[in-house]
């Protein structure tokens, strides 16, 4: 009996530390786990965090330009009249100093330039009496007077000053620009004015436009002009006004 009680007491026993370890071995498994669970779930949700960060810069960037494109130019106040204004100025006479630099040449020249309504005349005069270039027409051809006296016709007006100063400037859209106008002939990609709510820069078909020092008694001119093109880093063409004359 005692032997059989002795037994049951040894079974007892290890049937005890059997439980016990076997209950720390779960409860350092379910420890285990619950730390490897965090970690994956920890991991997860960086990931989805990270894809979805990325999807929403990929969103941003891909709208960035339907914005840009929807930007609208803010005129000042007034403009639209001021620009009404200088377009009915078609009876004008300008005088000054031409001055043109490129890759391979370069010089200034005294210019008188005069307009009457679609007819025009431009006189370019070299200094130290080298000659001058006489130049007159409309909108649909011009004839060049050279200082040798001969003569040739352009159809195309705004080949003249290319023909004359071997300088492709557009005719059409000087006319304008003379008179702080953006070029109706030419598409705007940029535009700005100064605090008076004057044109003061404009980028058109590559044609970069800067007009300073605006002067006048019943309108204000531009008296100093600034041309250069964004395909043509050696072109510098200026343009310095000593006389405005405005006759409607």
């Amino acid at each position: 009996m005692v032997k059989q009680a002795f037994h049951l007491f040894s079974l007892d026993v290890a049937i005890t530390i059997f439980a016990r370890k076997f209950l720390i071995y779960f409860f350092n498994l379910k420890i285990f786990m619950t730390r490897h669970i965090s970690v994956c779930l920890a991991v997860t949700i960086a990931y989805f965090m990270l894809v979805s960060c990325a999807m929403l810069e990929q969103q941003v960037i891909q709208e960035e330009p339907a914005v840009e494109s929807k930007r609208k130019i803010t005129e000042p106040a007034g403009w639209a009249a001021e620009q009404h204004k200088r377009q009915q100025i078609s009876i004008w006479e300008i005088r000054g100093r031409l001055g043109v630099q490129t890759a391979s040449n370069g010089g200034s020249m005294d210019i008188i330039w005069k307009e009457s309504n679609e007819e025009f005349s431009i006189r370019l005069i070299a200094p130290m009496g080298a000659g001058s270039h006489l130049i007159q027409g409309n909108d649909q051809f011009a004839e060049i007077l050279f200082p040798d006296g001969q003569r040739k016709v352009v159809n195309n007006v705004d080949d003249v000053l290319a023909t004359v100063l071997d300088v492709d400037l557009p005719v059409s859209a000087i006319k304008d620009w003379v008179r702080g106008l953006p070029a109706r002939s030419l598409p705007i990609e940029k535009i700005s004015w100064n605090k008076q709510g004057l044109l003061d820069r404009v980028k058109q078909a590559g044609w970069n436009v800067e007009m300073n020092k605006y002067l006048g008694n019943t309108i204000l001119m531009p008296h100093a002009i600034y041309v250069n093109r964004d395909n043509d880093d050696e072109l510098d063409v200026r343009l310095a006004l000593r006389q405005w004359l405005i006759d409607n």
